[in-house]
């Protein structure tokens, strides 16, 4: 057996055993780590110097080129959810809902659930986070009207990552790290990035009737899915349900996301200042509401250390896979898959992603991996931005994954009664949508 097909080998049981700790709640910091060394001794390389020199450098290069992108992305998340201005636009929105919809308008409750979440994650909550503000609401609502509990994971993906974080512009972070290697900037291929978000509304509103047809016809309501979170709603900041938001107050909480969103992308200032500009309009417009301003830039900078540390420890497992002769073997053989390069790239950004369940470590691997090789083919850099940023939300949710697991437990739902959701709308159809997006740039589209 020739050492690249050996070392093949030990990179597809690298990914099993990390998938399979990942699944089984170990620490990535821990996991990838070991299944880098699993790589390596398959591969015939020098451990030591290995995870030293190549893990070492694949890890600190990205938390070096990424941390002040990470942080003010993860303080803004936490200043918008401690401050109330999350709460405000959510109550807004939710009393214009409801008015609308009225009793029998399930459907346009839903509608208007995922709009308040798609409001807050282009606005900078993480898709992590915004399930905190949205489900207190939902569980008002759907107990009202009678509404299946599981919905509130459609609501949370469909408005919450779906089709957001690859919006043109958007100040997600899987849309920014691009910038990075390739150039470009946040709002590169609007066509493509315009396109196949609207693919993702229009899938996902179908999806979210079809379902909730299904739903009605076996009699399902609430309890069936609820009854757990019906019995633990204490663990829901239920106070957000007594308030009332002005016009005034609409305003005010929507501030900093705009002043973030019109310097990033009318400007063109750098994401990380953008995203500094809407914390510091953030203070400025709720100093006086903050519990303690301390405590919230400590959970903002204790996220930052929490992502960009998971997704660096992933980087450093791709760093050393790219070193394999089983990866030159892939590499050398990409020529041969179906399809041109950028569906080359899309599948194999797909597939990172949902080996390491997570969105930004399969993007950067993808990135670190592929850049360059199609740069030079002559491809556009702004495609290729567009591209990877859409295929890295595809098979990244996975029951393994961190964001879905924390909506599965926070709302006291099951992977059994409940995750189909998060296949269908966060997996299943963004990997279907990456290759339009493919289709679409081989027709000449930005």
């Amino acid at each position: 057996m020739s050492i690249g097909i050996l070392s093949l080998i030990g990179i597809l049981l690298a990914m099993v055993i990390f998938i399979i700790g990942v699944y089984k709640d170990f620490p990535i910091m821990v996991i990838a780590p070991i299944s880098a060394i699993i790589v390596l001794v398959f591969s015939k390389l020098p451990i030591i110097a290995s995870m030293g020199n190549s893990y070492g450098k694949g890890f600190g290069g990205f938390a070096t080129n990424n941390f002040l992108l990470f942080l003010p992305a993860c303080i803004l998340g936490s200043m918008l959810a401690d401050c109330g201005a999350a709460e405000d636009i959510a109550v807004k929105i939710s009393g214009l809902t409801s008015r609308i919809a009225g009793r029998k308008g399930k459907f346009l409750v839903l509608m208007g659930l995922s709009l308040i979440t798609a409001i807050l994650a282009f606005g900078g909550v993480s898709g992590f986070v915004v399930i905190f503000t949205i489900a207190p609401i939902c569980y008002s609502i759907f107990k009202k009207l009678d509404i299946p509990w599981h919905f509130v994971i459609a609501v949370a993906v469909y408005g919450g990552c779906m089709w957001t974080a690859i919006l043109p512009g958007s100040p997600a972070v899987q849309n920014l790290i691009p910038i990075k290697y390739l150039g470009t900037n946040a709002k590169s291929a609007p066509m493509i990035g315009i396109l196949t978000a609207m693919t993702c509304i229009l899938f996902g509103a179908w999806y979210i009737w079809f379902q909730l047809g299904r739903s009605e016809k076996k009699g399902e309501g609430f309890a069936e899915t609820g009854a757990l979170m019906d019995k633990e709603a204490g663990a829901l900041n239920t106070a957000i349900l007594e308030k009332k938001c002005s016009n005034l107050q609409f305003i005010k909480a929507l501030a900093p996301s705009i002043v973030l969103l019109v310097a990033m992308n009318a400007f063109n200032i750098e994401p990380w200042v953008s995203l500094t500009l809407g914390c510091i309009v953030c203070y400025a417009l709720y100093f006086n509401k903050f519990q303690s301003v301390g405590k919230t830039l400590g959970d903002g900078c204790a996220s930052t250390m929490k992502s960009i540390m998971n997704v660096s420890a992933v980087v450093g497992f791709g760093a050393i896979v790219e070193l394999t002769p089983g990866f030159k073997y892939v590499v050398a053989n990409l020529n041969h898959m179906p399809g041109s390069p950028l569906f080359q790239l899309a599948l194999a950004t797909n597939i990172v992603a949902g080996v390491t369940g997570s969105a930004s470590g399969g993007e950067a691997i993808a990135l670190n991996a592929f850049a360059k090789r199609f740069l030079k083919m002559g491809i556009p850099a702004d495609q290729l931005h567009r591209i990877v940023n859409i295929s890295c939300y595809g098979l990244d949710s996975m029951p393994y994954n961190g964001s879905a697991i924390n909506r599965l437990n926070y709302t006291r739902l099951t992977v059994k009664n409940a995750y189909y959701h998060e296949f269908f709308l966060g997996a299943l159809f963004p990997f279907i949508n990456s290759f339009f997006a493919v289709l679409l740039a081989s027709m000449g589209l930005h």
